[in-house]
């Protein structure tokens, strides 16, 4: 997010809100994106000199296609299956589809099949040597698109179904680990002192990185009750986030005091973190929602969300590590929250 430099507003500054590892949506309407927003500025008499300056490409759904296709050719089965663990109920299936179709078009071996976590726990098996089976079919790569909040785990079925899936041979997007590593509460424990030192060996890599990121405070211990009586002083100044992902979960203003003071235990907050609130840099813009009607030009702020594909085998041996284009979100600068499934923000270009 681009914040305001409060010592010099002509140069702002990126910080860090959060690293997403699993299920990153958006990737199939990406690249058609700025194609919509040509032809609006087109409609609405812009040059199309102003509006190459203004709207760049953002090849967004290629390299994701193109990663999972040579992860499938590294399990080495060409008979083997991809599995896109979605969910029943599914508010991103054009999006899910468009990367299906990507990849089909890369390889028309590939055989894509959709799932849920239940379908894998009453249809699958690991055979002798570890590889994953659904229905009777060999799986060369799971794919999660669920999996990131406790109600895609009703019951012990799916704690099952990724439990076999974790213990099997086949390419993981993510693992476990991976998954991990996405957690805000891992965020919070690579700002700490030394820790990213441990990780990384070049300090100029290692100064970019801690330059983007705000200050994020742990809630556990002694010290932990220092930084909730700070957030309950000023709360204004901080923002509250729970172990979950899916936005519309964290907490802001007078939201925190009130949760500290309805908790009875500190196991029930722990798990969180603390975060400086970031003071976005706003813009002027216009937001389109449906059957809202009458947009008008208001005062916006962006998030913008770098995409990328990671290949590895094991930790050490990196096969596949790029960007691959970028999500930006626009919201009205009084909200907080600002996730587009919700209807709270906007893709932009």
């Amino acid at each position: 997010m681009l914040a305001k430099n409060q010592d010099d507003i002509n140069h702002p500054f990126l910080k860090q809100v959060e690293i997403n590892t699993i299920a990153c949506g958006g990737v199939g309407a990406g690249n058609l994106r700025p194609s919509l927003h040509r032809h609006i500025l087109r409609t609405l008499g812009m040059t199309n000199q102003s509006i190459a300056e203004h709207i760049k490409d953002n090849e967004t759904l290629e390299p994701f296609a193109e990663g999972l296709r040579t992860a499938w050719k590294m399990y080495g089965n060409k008979r083997a299956i991809i599995l896109f663990v979605v969910e029943l109920d599914n508010l991103n299936l054009t999006d899910q589809r468009r990367l299906e179709f990507a990849i089909n078009r890369k390889d028309p071996w590939i055989n894509i099949i959709r799932c849920t976590l239940t379908d894998i726990a009453e249809n699958s098996f690991l055979g002798d040597d570890k590889n994953l089976y659904y229905q009777k079919q060999e799986v060369a790569i799971t794919y999660y698109r669920v999996g990131y909040l406790p109600e895609f785990y009703p019951s012990q079925k799916e704690w099952d179904a990724r439990l076999l899936v974790e213990r099997s041979r086949c390419i993981k997007c993510p693992n476990i680990a991976c998954q991990l590593a996405g957690l805000k509460k891992m965020q919070q424990v690579i700002a700490e002192p030394g820790v990213l030192e441990s990780l990384i060996s070049d300090q100029s890599s290692i100064k970019r990185m801690r330059m983007t990121f705000t200050g994020l405070y742990s809630l556990e211990g002694k010290v932990g009750q220092t930084y909730i009586d700070m957030a309950k002083k000023s709360p204004e100044r901080f923002v509250l986030k729970p172990p979950l992902e899916g936005g519309g979960n964290n907490l802001y203003g007078e939201e925190i005091p009130n949760f500290f003071n309805s908790v009875t235990s500190s196991s029930e907050y722990s798990s969180y973190i603390l975060m400086d609130r970031i003071c976005p840099l706003e813009t002027k813009n216009c937001l389109v929602k449906a059957n809202c009607g009458n947009e008008k030009i208001i005062k916006v702020v962006n998030e913008l969300g770098i995409y990328g594909v990671y290949i590895s085998r094991g930790p050490n041996e990196i096969i596949t590590n790029c960007t691959s284009g970028y999500m930006l979100r626009t919201k009205n600068a009084k909200d907080n929250e600002g996730g587009t499934i919700a209807g709270d923000g906007a893709g932009d270009t």
